[in-house]
């Protein structure tokens, strides 16, 4: 530029690059003003100059750049790398050196633009190379970048500026708002090849910083009207050389929303740029097939019912950013006809269509809307009662201001495996009707996604983060240990909570304990909601679900119920679909309760063993009866409050035989009593099967009872001051902390005193009800299963 006319061409160049570039008039202005400050400036540095375009995708930060080149009279050419392209050191040879492109291109256009596009995205060694080579001076490389304007281009930081808020202050103090970014960015992560390493290397962030960078906002509805427009006219212009078919739009501009709106929830310039043209002349085309006909012309038009969906519309920037935050998309409906040689195509209707799922094509986490309800959890009914209780503190945030308290920040769920609290927690964030940003696993140990999640949440607040199974545990440095917790409790301490525009975390765990107690500390996730295990009432909801299948109609619910208990969510799923594909194997019709039972025991107890490769099945199968009609008919005496599930001898991955038990009963306290009742029912199966069997009775299948025994009865010496000789003394917490010696010798003989005592009594329980044994035993010999019920009529002697 010569000095004479800079400032009219400045101006004719911002004119210029205002009409192809909608929305982005600010980075234009700073764009150009930044050149015509380079052209007077006394500085010299080896490149012309070096900007950083910041933005999101689609603003436009490439295309300025090809503009730029295009009308500017300072440049000739433009070049551009995809960084992406560049994740290996050794790829520093295909840009720089000898025969590198970069080198070959700046040698032939010395006048030109380089682009770097998303450099980001390229290992931090070619970073540096980059940033060395154009900083060289022309006797070190041989490659001359003094007139070369350099353009590097990143997403990151997108997250602030597609805030409101940040924008207003980037307004009030662009100095301090762009150090905000740079902070941010200095934070930012990537990972290549499993190396974790910063987003973009310190020494070229300071490089940055010291030259120009020029934010590019997201683009507005009306700019992507814009852009729809443009485009539409240029294809009808091409349409219309190639076809000699005319286009005329009536009602332009509602016509032009409407398209855009059905482009929803991926809203943005690229896909309009892209899709728009094929949109068009698809209907043009699917039009014309349809009537068998080539028109002279066509004109497309809003019908007035489509109309009305437009004038309902009170804000168009909010309606867009609310159809994709609740994921969903607008359905247009056409309609056609053919007069005097013209084709119309009408807009009848547009409707508001909720979509599966919304996953960003670019960015992760991903923003979703859940369509489970509370109506689909099963059970838990006091659980849904206390979030609901939740929801509505969330939802009337005056009533927390009126009590001069802050909106509660998180909530933890916790409670055993496979008992809902991943459904609960998404059946709040459908009851709240809030979006949410679901992570678990190894997203719970990326702390860069971690923070640009909550930046996302922000955005779109009110939202929710869910960080599922939050004590998942993973390696760190060599270490065996849950997430670290330092990034999730900064994003925690900086959320602000005032008025509607809040972030709520939802987290599971099994166990509370598992938690970084910073995380769960007051003012943090600081709600804490316990799911304990399935009751009955979840049982039966997952058993209707199963009789909603081909059955015979003869199904007790109840019974069947009580089979399932202490199983998850996650099993309980699994027995009916288990026991359709067994029918179907089989060959059969329906499901029947027997088939049901089968898939249950299979499991929790593991499947069937064949018989045959059992040795001496029989005698086995005998000496098993024996065995557990043994525990079957002391346990029915001695703990009459924990009720008998079933009694079986059918061998199994497992075991050879069992007896379980419901879970009905909450237990709380035992007393020493039914803590030595307990002892004998485990040495039961023994001395049952040694009276039946007195020489082969003694064989290993009593391990684990002798194991369950002997630990219970250490306890209650050891833990709870059960022993009356050792008296009111936890021996543990002695070896722990004082000697393991201390009450070592009376320890073993108070033992070996409680299991002699157990033995006893069991033996002459044995002898008082064998009666009762033996026809358990015969009743399993024959059928290899009975129930509690049957168990009862035994006891009872019906």
């Amino acid at each position: 530029m010569e000095n004479k006319t800079i400032f009219i061409k400045a101006q004719e160049l911002k004119k210029k690059l205002k009409k192809e570039i909608f929305g982005q008039n600010e980075a234009i202005e700073e764009v150009v003003d930044a050149l015509i400050h380079i052209n007077f400036s006394p500085t010299k540095q080896n490149f012309k100059a070096l900007f950083t375009f910041l933005g999101p995708h689609n603003s436009g930060k490439v295309y300025l750049a090809k503009l730029l080149a295009k009308y500017s009279d300072e440049f000739d050419n433009i070049k551009i790398f995809d960084m992406a392209e560049f994740t290996d050191p050794n790829d520093q040879k295909k840009l720089i050196g000898e025969n590198g492109s970069l080198t070959n291109f700046v040698k032939k256009y010395p006048n030109s633009i380089i682009v770097f596009k998303d450099i980001d995205k390229a290992d931090n060694v070619i970073q540096l190379a980059i940033l060395n080579y154009i900083k060289a001076p022309y006797e070190e490389s041989g490659v001359d970048f003094s007139n070369i304007l350099i353009i590097f281009t990143s997403t990151l930081g997108s997250n602030y500026i597609k805030r409101e808020d940040f924008l207003s202050f980037y307004k009030k103090d662009k100095l301090k708002a762009e150090a905000k970014i740079i902070e941010y960015i200095a934070k930012e992560k990537k990972v290549i090849y499993d190396l974790v390493e910063n987003a973009i290397d310190p020494e070229l962030l300071s490089t940055i910083v010291q030259n120009y960078i020029i934010l590019f906002k997201p683009l507005k509805i009306d700019s992507i009207y814009k852009i729809a427009q443009k485009v539409l006219n240029e294809t009808i212009k091409i349409f219309k050389e190639k076809s000699k078919i005319s286009i005329e739009i009536k009602n332009s501009k509602d016509f032009i929303k409407l398209i855009v709106f059905s482009f929803s929830p991926y809203i943005n310039a690229r896909r309009i740029h892209k899709k728009l043209p094929d949109f068009i002349i698809d209907l043009i085309y699917t039009n014309i097939t349809k009537h068998n006909i080539t028109p002279k012309k066509t004109v497309f038009e809003v019908d007035k019912e489509a109309l009305s969906f437009i004038d309902k519309i009170k804000d168009e920037e909010e309606f867009v950013k609310d159809i994709i935050k609740r994921n969903e998309s607008v359905e247009l409906k056409f309609d056609s006809k053919i007069k005097d040689n013209i084709l119309d195509i009408s807009i009848k209707k547009a409707t508001k269509k909720r979509l599966p799922l919304y996953i960003s094509p670019y960015e992760k986490p991903a923003l979703l809307y859940s369509n489970i309800s509370f109506d689909d959890v099963a059970g838990q009914k006091s659980v849904k009662k206390s979030l609901k209780e939740i929801i509505e503190v969330l939802k009337h945030p005056n009533l927390i201001k009126k009590f001069s308290i802050d909106m509660p920040k998180g909530m933890l769920l916790y409670g055993p495996k496979g008992v809902g609290k991943t459904l609960l927690g998404l059946a709040f964030a459908k009851e709240a009707n809030l979006p949410y940003i679901y992570l678990t696993g190894s997203d719970l140990f990326d702390e860069n996604l971690i923070r640009v999640a909550y930046e996302k949440a922000k955005e779109f607040a009110p939202a929710i983060i869910f960080l599922d199974e939050i004590d998942t545990k993973g390696l760190i440095e060599g270490v065996y240990t849950t997430m670290p917790p330092e990034t999730l409790i900064n994003e925690l301490d900086s959320l602000n909570q005032e008025g509607k525009n809040f972030v709520f975390t939802i987290a599971t765990a099994i166990n509370k304990e598992d938690i970084n107690k910073n995380i769960i500390a007051p003012g943090r996730i600081d709600i804490f909601v316990e799911v304990p295990e399935l009751d009955m009432e979840a049982r039966k909801f997952f058993i209707k679900k199963i009789l909603e299948k081909p059955n015979d109609g003869k199904i007790d619910i109840n019974r069947v119920a009580r089979y399932m208990s202490g199983m998850s969510g996650y099993e309980m799923q699994r027995v009916g679909k288990e026991a359709a594909l067994y029918v179907i194997r089989k060959n059969l019709k329906v499901i029947t309760e027997d088939i049901l039972i089968e898939q249950i025991n299979n499991i929790k107890y593991g499947y069937k063993l064949e018989k045959k490769r059992i040795r001496n099945i029989e005698k086995d199968l005998h000496k098993t009866a024996y065995h557990e009609a043994g525990h079957a008919v002391l346990s029915y005496i001695l703990l009459p409050d924990i009720k008998i599930e079933q009694v079986t001898i059918t061998p199994r991955a497992e075991t050879l035989g069992f007896v379980s038990y419901t879970d009905q009963e909450f237990i709380t306290n035992i007393s020493k009593e039914e803590l030595f009742n307990d002892v004998c029912v485990a040495l039961a199966g023994r001395i049952a099967k040694l009276k039946k069997f007195p020489k082969e009775g003694e064989d290993t299948g009593a391990s684990q009872d002798l194991e369950q025994a002997t630990w219970e009865v250490y306890n209650a010496i050891a833990n709870f001051g059960m022993d009356e000789e050792i008296g009111y003394v936890n021996i543990d917490t002695l070896n722990q902390n004082v000697s393991k010696s201390l009450f070592k010798e009376k320890l073993e003989e108070r033992i070996s005193y409680w299991i002699q005592e157990a033995t006893k009594k069991t033996k002459n329980l044995v002898d008082k009800y064998w009666n009762k044994i033996e026809k358990v035993a015969n009743e399993l010999i024959k059928k290899e299963i009975i129930d509690g019920n049957e168990l009862k009529k035994i006891m009872e002697g019906s």
